[in-house]
């Protein structure tokens, strides 16, 4: 294994453990006190600071990438962004037909779960 991908390994799974803690830490205390919204504001934002260490932890990682793994992943970017973007845009017309309303959180694991996709097409694409 190469060193940055020991390195982004490292840092990504160290920004997942601190998501974890911070995720069940803030809503654990949120459940159990009364406190102002303006605290309650604070903590449940709490868990987005580890989920942009991982984000930062996957933009050093692209930068040890060659042309083709970038090419591969722009293509993934794009195929993720269409399928969500025009995945809710149909969405939206059911909603408006009675489906339940799409809660916003789901958004990006539905980028993450495209770009997976999209990832396993532009790797067939290029064998």
């Amino acid at each position: 294994m190469k060193q940055a991908d020991k390195t982004y390994m490292k840092n990504f799974s160290l920004s997942m453990v601190l998501y974890t803690i911070t995720l069940l830490g803030s809503v654990y205390f949120l459940s159990n006190n009364e406190v102002a919204m303006w605290l309650k504001v604070l903590l449940v934002l709490v868990p987005v600071l580890p989920t942009l260490m991982a984000l930062r932890a996957l933009l050093i990682f692209s930068r040890s990438w060659d042309e083709l793994q970038r090419q591969q992943a722009m293509e993934a970017v794009l195929i993720a962004f269409l399928l969500v973007a025009f995945g809710t845009f149909a969405y939206g017309f059911l909603e408006g037909i009675g489906f339940p309303k799409l809660d916003t959180v789901f958004i990006l694991p539905m980028m993450v779960g495209a770009w997976g996709i999209g990832r396993a097409v532009t790797a067939g694409k290029y064998k």
